[in-house]
């Protein structure tokens, strides 16, 4: 810098710390980014009842409360469970929302082991609350068609 006032060299200094101070901000920031999207997605079940509790129709509410929609979706989560111990000896297909054998396996269960019964309606209509649930949390992918 031969030949700059001090003046001069003074605010070409200043302007190369605050191009190099944006640089480190877009980089920390790029790296915010990047690490909040890839966090691990969590399953809270008293967030997924709250949310299904919310989303249900008023009558299905009443007949069900809070206690019967954490039970549905407990029972779920057992079935879920019980899915991937068996996904090693054969592939299995898993439905967000629920399907034909979850719902039958769940009023099954609570019947059984609560001795309450729930509509199979009502079960479906909580775990497609659950669904969206899971929609909203990011955990569900678009639908997927099978091979026949």
């Amino acid at each position: 810098m031969i030949g700059m006032s001090p003046q001069t060299a003074v605010i070409v200094g200043a302007l190369l710390l605050a191009a190099f101070l944006v640089v480190i901000a877009a980089m920390v920031w790029q790296e915010a980014q990047r690490r909040s999207d890839s966090g691990y997605l969590v399953y809270s079940v008293d967030d997924a009842v709250d949310f299904a509790l919310a989303d249900l129709d008023e009558d299905v509410r009443g007949r069900l409360g809070k206690a019967g929609v954490r039970r549905i979706l407990e029972w779920e989560v057992y079935y879920l469970q019980g899915l991937a111990d068996r996904k090693h000896a054969r592939e299995v297909t898993v439905v967000a929302g629920g399907h034909e054998p979850a719902v039958a396996y769940i009023a099954g269960q609570i019947s059984g082991r609560h001795g309450v019964s729930y509509d199979l309606a009502d079960v479906r209509e909580v775990l497609a609350g659950e669904a969206r649930y899971l929609a909203a949390i990011g955990a569900v992918g678009e639908a997927v068609e099978e091979a026949p």
